[in-house]
């Protein structure tokens, strides 16, 4: 069984409704790529609206209004934790991570990895 990369700071994070963000940090105690490695908890509360930090396209999503109603923070990952690789108790996040994302208009909303950032590391 193949491992997943390691994701790392700058990776990317992209919402159901395509939206996408540049990851800013990672833990320094782990690196991948000469990148800081993303562990779980580190992944909540990321914003895909417009001017949060990272945001490199805001998610474009519209109310039945037609108002703007962008994915306004990310949960913790429900997948995509490495169970072999651990960063001071941390699940290190992998390529196929995925979870929730919260957006008052479409209780399904999601965000996934675009790009784990780098392809030397991985883990499962």
């Amino acid at each position: 069984m193949m491992g997943q990369a390691v994701l790392v700071a700058g990776g990317m994070l992209q919402c159901s409704h395509g939206g996408t963000l540049r990851l800013q940090s990672g833990d320094a105690r782990m690196t991948a790529g000469g990148m800081d490695v993303v562990t779980a908890t580190m992944e909540i509360g990321l914003s895909f609206a417009p001017g949060a930090p990272g945001v490199l396209v805001p998610c474009p999503f519209l109310s039945p209004s037609s108002a703007p109603s962008p994915c306004a923070a990310t949960l913790a990952a429900s997948a995509g934790m490495a169970q072999a690789t651990r960063i001071g108790g941390q699940a290190v996040l992998l390529a196929d991570a995925r979870g929730q994302a919260t957006n008052p208009n479409d209780p399904g909303a999601s965000w996934s990895v675009l790009d784990a950032g780098q392809t030397v590391v991985t883990s499962s």
